[in-house]
């Protein structure tokens, strides 16, 4: 996965999911946070610093480049720079983005606001929902929780398993 550095808001150091690891949290704009594990204190902070050179090394290449005079070049490079940005976003329709027809393969950006994050998203429709679980009782319970979460916040879920457990998860609405 390539990020350009532009787009990284802000580094954050956070608690690992395995034990003896270190967390990092990196927002990037228009996405969600990416989670990384490191075996060390040193080598997570080492990447920090890192990823906090490369960041200011932008900004101030770009504070540099807003005080010189552009040449014509430069401006129209600009100018066609910030209209692919506006380009790749879609055209709106209804107030809603809708993307591209060329870029049905990428994933979609989930969001366009900088300020946006994962954690904070809500879709503004009620979105159909299917989880899929095959194996025992014990691997179907925890969608059975969270398509009841799903559906109080009003959408639509289902839970796709074996037929031997339909009763019982129709059973627990």
């Amino acid at each position: 996965m390539m990020i350009p550095i532009r787009d990284i808001i802000a580094t954050q150091e956070s608690k690992a999911f395995r034990f003896g690891h270190q967390g990092l949290i990196v927002v990037i704009k228009g996405h969600e946070e990416l989670f990384f594990e490191f075996g060390s204190v040193d080598k997570r902070s080492t990447c920090i610093t890192l990823l906090e050179k490369q960041m200011d090394l932008l900004q101030n290449t770009v504070q540099k480049a807003e005080t010189l005079p552009l040449t014509e070049g430069h401006r129209d490079a600009l100018i066609l720079e910030e209209l692919d940005l506006v380009g790749s976003l879609g055209d709106s329709v209804d107030g809603h983005l809708r993307p591209p027809p060329e870029t049905d393969i990428l994933p979609a950006v989930m969001f366009t606001s900088t300020s946006s994050t994962f954690v904070a998203f809500k879709p503004q429709e009620s979105l159909h929902i299917t989880c899929l679980t095959i194996g025992s009782r014990g691997d179907c319970q925890p969608y059975i929780a969270l398509c009841k979460r799903l559906q109080a916040d009003g959408h639509r879920c289902r839970i796709a398993t074996h037929l031997e457990y339909k009763d019982w998860i129709e059973g627990v609405s």
